[in-house]
């Protein structure tokens, strides 16, 4: 079994190509289920969020995985948006493996060591999971990603200081505004994203922030968390009339505020500026809202450039947390041959208990009780110290090196494991 990973990043792909790429809830089950009635794939996981889209794959022929994603994903979205490009990256082997660690410690994240990576990877794995796409090469992958990933923030201060997507954001109004004291704030969507921002405006803007999403209760909810005003998403422009900044962050597939809104708006404030930033993939503003007077909008790749200036500490820390992917990689690596080679040692260790136990009942057929445990004691003894070494050679084995694989394949043969039956006698 081999492990691939298909993707692309805020680092490989512009805005647009990511926001044809992303994948609600939805979409992403539809994608796990199409994957998974195409050989020669046998799990799979998808995580997609602002900065990425990336697809993690366990299949016996990488190339064949990889063709039949390409395959499942036009399905899905209607267009054929993983052919090769140098958008696109795949990691095979060693390098997925690594590829999800570092995903996990914040290393290939936009805010260098953030936090929120880590429960948006325990999300796709849940969801993975609940679709039954995910088996025992990715439940292990994931479950040794995630601790990699606290590890990481427990070590080292790779998670030092306020450095997330939504507190960048709240750095850039303060730039953009002076003070966030006094303003009035409008932020749009309930998810962990809004909730951060949320969270992070209010302690800055006590008793002037609302919050607006479709679900009015998911709203409430958040307001009544944070102590702040919930208002339902029917009431937007009213509330954007009043604001001084919006903050947007929702999962909506198509633009929440258009440019009619936004221009109604200002024509009912004409000396008042408006910031408008927007963390959603797929963008929640229509870029064109940018050209209206008085608008000030930026996207969420302007809050690359806040987060540059705050994460020399967090850089001084990454070749400790590189050590620690290291770490946890070579552990993975080495569970996953032995993984592999399990089914061969239990053949192998069942062919000779039968040989064992054969000889024992051929050559004790008349002993006494007392001689027969005698000799179970010794010829178990004899057996596993014989297997031992073999074991461990198998069990070290990479089955996707080619010595590694003609070594499981040479026990198979030796033993004749594969249902025929080795000659007992001598």
């Amino acid at each position: 079994m081999h492990l691939l990973v298909v993707g692309m990043n805020h680092r490989t792909a512009s805005l647009a190509d990511r926001e044809a790429l992303a994948l609600a809830p939805d979409a992403a089950r539809g994608v796990l289920a199409d994957a998974l009635q195409r050989d020669p794939i046998r799990e799979a996981l998808v995580i997609s969020t602002c900065n990425r889209t990336e697809f993690y794959l366990a299949a016996d022929d990488p190339d064949g995985a990889a063709t039949a994603l390409r395959a499942s994903v036009e399905r899905i979205k209607g267009r054929d948006l993983l052919s090769p490009d140098p958008s696109i990256y795949r990691f095979d082997g060693t390098a997925a493996i690594r590829h999800a660690f570092r995903v996990a410690c914040g290393l290939d994240s936009m805010v260098l060591g953030e936090a929120q990576i880590l429960s948006q990877l325990k999300d796709a794995y849940t969801l993975a999971r609940d679709a039954g796409a995910a088996g025992a090469m990715l439940d292990r992958l994931f479950e040794s990603a995630f601790r990699a990933g606290k590890r990481a923030r427990a070590e080292t201060s790779i998670g030092a200081g306020v450095v997330s997507i939504a507190s960048a954001a709240c750095e850039l109004a303060r730039q953009g505004l002076q003070t966030l004291d006094t303003l009035r704030v409008v932020v749009v969507g309930a998810g962990e994203t809004s909730r951060l921002a949320a969270k992070h405006l209010a302690h800055h803007c006590p008793g002037g922030v609302t919050i607006v999403n479709r679900t009015r209760s998911r709203a409430e909810a958040l307001a009544l968390e944070l102590g702040i005003t919930a208002k339902p998403l029917a009431d937007l422009t009213d509330a954007m009339a009043i604001a001084d900044l919006v903050v947007t962050a929702t999962t909506a597939p198509t633009a929440v505020i258009g440019v009619e809104d936004v221009h109604s708006v200002m024509a009912a404030r004409p000396d008042r500026p408006l910031l408008i930033i927007d963390l959603a993939v797929p963008r929640d503003v229509e870029p064109e809202v940018a050209t209206i007077t008085g608008v000030t909008l930026h996207s969420i790749d302007a809050i690359q450039t806040v987060v540059d200036r705050t994460l020399a500490t967090r850089a001084g820390e990454v070749p400790r947390v590189e050590a620690i992917v290291d770490e946890e990689a070579a552990k993975y690596e080495a569970w996953r041959r032995g993984f592999e080679a399990s089914p061969i040692v239990r053949d192998l260790r069942d062919h000779f208990e039968r040989v064992r136990s054969e000889e024992v009942d051929r050559q004790l057929s008349n002993a006494s009780a007392e001689e027969r445990a005698r000799a179970e004691r010794l010829t178990k003894a004899l057996v596993n110290r014989l297997l031992h070494l073999p074991t461990v050679r198998l069990k070290d084995a990479d089955p996707a090196s080619d010595e590694g694989g003609w070594r499981l394949r040479a026990a198979r043969e030796l033993f004749a494991l594969d249902g025929g039956r080795a000659d007992h006698g001598v």
